[in-house]
Order: C-alpha cells, then sequence, then structure tokens
C-alpha cells in the first residue's frame, strides 16, 4: 500500500527528471500530479501483462500530454482506498468523475472530456420475467434484487433509494463489474445496475449475454477530479485547455474505437 509521502516522493522525482529532460516541461505545470489507479474495465485496468490501460487510462495520458504536465500513476489499489486517499489530499486526482455538490467541497473539475450512461441490467435468457420493469418505480414497486457497484455515482435516483434498498436486504454491491457480471450470471440479483460500457464490455468478455431495461438511471458529462488541497486552479485550466484541443482534433473518438467504445 502506498502513503502519502510516498507519492509526494515519487511525484517530486518526476518533476525533477522532467526538468532535467525538458526544461520548458516544468514551466508548463505547477507540479506534478498523482493519479489514482485501479480495475474499472474498459476504462482504467490492468491487463494480462501487468500494464495499466483502458480508455480513461489512455485519455488521461493524451491530455496531460497535450498540456505539458506530468501525470504520475500510482500502483493499483482498491477503489474505495483510492477514493480515500483522495480525500485526505493523498493523491491529487482521479479521472472518470462525476461532478457533484458534494464533491465540490474538496474538489475542482476539468470539463468534461467523455459522456457515460448507466442503466440497469439483465440477464438476456430471463428477460422474459421482467416485461413489466419500464422504470425504476417499477423495479422499487416488486420483490427484485439489484446489484450496484461498491464506489461511484449513479444518478439521484438511485442515491435516493440506495439505503431503503440495503435496509430491506434487496441491494448487493460488488467491486468490478466482473464481479458483478458473475454475482448476476450466479442469480445473486434480478439487476445489475452500472455504466453502461463497463457493464457490456465485462459480460462480453466473460461470454454472458445482458441487456438492459427500457431506460437509463442518469446520463452525466464525466470529468477529471483534483484536489483542490494539492491542484492549483491554473493547472486545471490548462488541462481544461488540452481537452478543448484533443475535442476538435477527434483524439477521445479515436481512443474509444480502439476499446470498441460505442
Amino acid at each position: 500500500m502506498i502513503s502519502p509521502p510516498t507519492v509526494r516522493l515519487a511525484a517530486l522525482a518526476c518533476v525533477l527528471w522532467c526538468a532535467l529532460a525538458n526544461p520548458a516541461c516544468a514551466a508548463t505545470c505547477s507540479k506534478a500530479i498523482t493519479m489514482g489507479t485501479g480495475h474499472w474495465e474498459p476504462y482504467a485496468y490492468y491487463d494480462a501483462q501487468r500494464r495499466f490501460t483502458g480508455i480513461d487510462a489512455d485519455m488521461a495520458r493524451a491530455i496531460f500530454k497535450e498540456a505539458g504536465c506530468v501525470l504520475v500513476e500510482m500502483a493499483q489499489m482498491p477503489a474505495t482506498r483510492n477514493m480515500t486517499l483522495f480525500e485526505q489530499a493523498g493523491i491529487d486526482m482521479m479521472s472518470g468523475a462525476t461532478l457533484t455538490p458534494e464533491r465540490l467541497k474538496i474538489a475542482r473539475f476539468s470539463v468534461a472530456y467523455r459522456d457515460e450512461t448507466v442503466g440497469i441490467f439483465m440477464l438476456a435468457d430471463g428477460a422474459a420475467r421482467y416485461r413489466t420493469v419500464h422504470s425504476f418505480d417499477d423495479f422499487l414497486d416488486q420483490p427484485l434484487a439489484l446489484l450496484a457497484p461498491k464506489v461511484g455515482w449513479y444518478g439521484l435516483l438511485f442515491e435516493r433509494h440506495a439505503e431503503a434498498l440495503h435496509s430491506a436486504k434487496r441491494l448487493s454491491r460488488f467491486g468490478d463489474y466482473s464481479q458483478g457480471i458473475r454475482m448476476l450470471a450466479a442469480g445473486r440479483a434480478d439487476f445489475m445496475l452500472g455504466d453502461a460500457a463497463g457493464v457490456e464490455h465485462a459480460a462480453a468478455r466473460l461470454g454472458v449475454k445482458v441487456q438492459p431495461l427500457p431506460f437509463w438511471m442518469a446520463q452525466a458529462p464525466v470529468h477529471m477530479m483534483f484536489n483542490r488541497a494539492t491542484v492549483r486552479e491554473a493547472d486545471v485550466r490548462r488541462i481544461d485547455a488540452a481537452i478543448a484541443r484533443l475535442q476538435r482534433r477527434g483524439e477521445f473518438e479515436r481512443i474509444r474505437r480502439t476499446y470498441g467504445g460505442s
């Protein structure tokens, strides 16, 4: 497990390396920025060769290269540990974040660099059993169970009802989408909540056929989230400018296509 002092030493080493290798780099960004990493396919994960990859990983690298900023990718940790370190100012940035009023208290956000869609999925071969579920209210009105990720924001509607569902033993949590798909296939719940691309990617990789219910729980832009205590506003605005240039050049769409993203 990486402690905050170790993070700071790694960041300092990267700043010194950048300044020696490319003097212009040090003048472009005020500091090296540390990023939490983890396993969240297809956005950020470690492949069979233990290389950190994914849509968000590649987009973050492209953005920081365009901005002239140094990105320090920390060792893999669970999503809950990454969030705890971020809240304690132990790491500077997390990718794939949804902007919420609560997070604004401790974080600065870049402009959006991609969008996400959150849905509720079921096993395709069981779709006929749930043909009366056309909304989240329909789900709530029936004795049905739901799987949901342990970490992340999945829409206000879900947040309003998560505690009640948990108390009623109708809600179980999973760590990553592969685990969630396995739980769904094993009959641990009727449905699975999650980012549409993440759910479909994991299901395809595991050979499990799923399909969404006929409504979306949330559709929202996704941002980079920077710690207010450790990252300057000027650096975030520099990141914003880089995102805008890459969007104009179609770089993000190119990255999406390499992962089969829609």
